[in-house]
């Protein structure tokens, strides 16, 4: 066969499944919403989600910007703009929701809910002190894709008492968000966060020391990748418990690629949760990552861990902790902090880069065993490792090089 053929069947195909498409498609300005920003398009958003779970079809949102008043629900039925609606913050390419309503979320997404290609964006006549989610999910097999969030109270949030497996959430940007940006708890069966930003930074940025960036509870195998918080109070929180919620159990799974900036506290592992972090850069204002349950596995690999005014590493309670190929660097000045702090559960840090400004590793009593080798361990003003090692529980320590802190690169002056 000819290739020209094959162009023109490969045309005609392409013109034949646009066509099925389209006819699957429910715009909602076909049912009445005006798209200016001012009228209350809720009920043509639900006349149109109600077409679509009639024909098995998707929800269609031109570029415009509609007022809602109410939560609306996506059950079985999908809700999107353009295909080329994109999430980046410095493009308009998106229709916008600017949600009128307080008392719940803007989109309640049920079992095999889909929302894509959307910028929901909020509009207080002051700094909230409480607020709804932007979505709420609470069922299996959702996908949201392609979406920023802007001045939300919280990003997107599972409800914490049903089962939301196999949930993915990609290429989403957070701006401003007050609370928590993504939290996700009661996913049986690998669900995936893939390049989402959280950045508290807006009109009226939230104090420091407030605001989640990824709020993570009981997950099986939950696969965080390329996902950022900036100037949020915790870039990542992972706990067995979380308050109010009716789910509990500890988080398994990775996160690989993630970063933090900004933040008192990189990454909280707080109880019984098992999680390898691979790759990455945590520069916080006070710890990059904390360990804090009896029961916590913990893996970090590759990453670099910059903090200011307190520990890269703090293991306060661990089943055990391994840190390997990682660069730790407490480097500010004027601060009274190791680049290493261990009181509790096992550790091994091995074949790392360490350098503080006073102490580098500091050794608790209450420790378990562990391994301290083949790490470069470099200080100013303080001992490389302190602590005593020939108590029981045995610690192994070798092949370690303890040297000053170098000093800082020169560079060249003006003439």
């Amino acid at each position: 066969m000819k290739p020209q053929r094959l162009t023109l069947i490969g045309m005609t195909l392409f013109l034949a499944t646009s066509a099925l498409a389209q006819q699957d498609a429910h715009s909602v300005t076909d049912y009445g919403a005006t798209g200016d920003g001012v009228t209350d398009d809720t009920e043509a958003f639900q006349a149109a989600l109600a077409a679509a779970a009639e024909t098995r079809g998707y929800v269609y949102v031109p570029f415009g910007r509609y007022a809602i008043s109410e939560p609306l629900p996506l059950d079985a039925v999908g809700l999107m703009g353009p295909p080329v609606a994109a999430w980046p913050a410095d493009i308009d390419s998106m229709p916008t929701i600017v949600p009128l309503h307080r008392d719940g979320p803007a989109f309640h997404m049920g079992q095999g809910g889909s929302l894509q290609g959307l910028d929901i964006a909020y509009e207080w006549e002051a700094e909230p002190e409480d607020g709804p989610p932007a979505v709420l999910i609470s069922g299996i097999g959702c996908l949201i894709r392609d979406l920023r969030i802007r001045y939300a109270w919280d990003g997107i949030l599972t409800d914490g008492t049903n089962n939301v497996g196999r949930l993915n959430i990609q290429d989403v940007f957070m701006v401003s968000i007050r609370n928590v940006g993504v939290r996700v708890t009661g996913t049986w069966d690998v669900p995936a966060l893939r390049n989402i930003e959280v950045w508290n930074a807006g009109p009226v940025p939230r104090p420091l020391n407030e605001g989640v960036g990824f709020h993570l509870g009981k997950n099986d195998l939950i696969r965080v990748t390329d996902c950022f918080a900036f100037a949020m109070g915790t870039g990542f929180l992972i706990e067995d418990e979380i308050e109010g919620l009716e789910i509990e159990g500890g988080t398994w799974g990775i996160l690989t690629g993630c970063s933090t900036d900004y933040c008192p506290i990189g990454v909280m592992v707080r109880g019984d949760n098992t999680v390898s972090i691979s790759g990455g850069t945590f520069w916080e204002h006070a710890q990059s990552v904390v360990v804090d349950g009896e029961g916590a596995r913990v893996r970090l690999s590759g990453a670099e861990l910059r903090s200011n005014s307190a520990p890269c590493v703090d293991v306060r309670a661990a089943d055990h902790v391994v840190v390997t190929g990682c660069s730790l660097l407490r480097s500010m000045d004027g601060f009274d902090a190791p680049a290493v702090a261990w009181a509790g559960g096992r550790l091994v840090l091995q074949g790392n880069m360490i350098e503080a400004r006073g102490q580098g590793i500091v050794i608790g009593d209450g420790r378990g065993s562990g391994i301290i080798q083949g790490n470069l361990i470099s200080c100013l003003g303080g001992e490389g490792i302190v602590g005593r090692t020939e108590l029981e529980p045995a610690i192994a320590v070798s092949g370690n090089l303890i040297t000053d802190v170098p000093p800082p690169p020169e560079t060249e002056g003006e003439d």
